[in-house]
């Protein structure tokens, strides 16, 4: 127990989330960045399990501005994975939504460290 009341038992635990964060960001921009070149198969299930993956943890932190994102990102990439197929339309809107989540990120990490301090 500190002197401002007990300890955050999960603090630790979003600390280390909120530090993976940005190379599960730029897992899913390099991913975009080959499918933009054209369909690969590799690159798109990259990109959905990276989103998928981060819809369901940033869930379970209660960081629910990044899930939504996410969340957007994951049925792009399922999608992709279902048609063996991007279109130009779907690609400007994985942009958009990467760069709200890149946002989003952004106040997510400093709310962390502001916790931490």
């Amino acid at each position: 127990m500190t002197p401002s009341g007990p300890a955050d038992p999960l603090a630790e635990v979003r600390r280390e989330f909120s530090e993976g964060l940005p190379r599960r960001l730029e897992a899913m921009q390099g991913a975009l960045a080959v499918l933009r070149d054209g369909y690969d198969a590799g690159q798109s299930e990259v990109f959905y399990h990276r989103a998928h993956s981060l819809t369901g943890t940033a869930a379970s932190f209660d960081a629910n501005e990044l899930a939504e994102h996410a969340a957007v990102l994951s049925g792009l990439g399922r999608g992709w994975m279902e048609r063996g197929a991007v279109k130009a339309a779907e690609l400007e809107k994985a942009a958009a939504a990467l760069h709200r989540l890149a946002a989003a990120l952004e106040v997510y990490r400093r709310e962390v460290e502001g916790e931490s301090k």
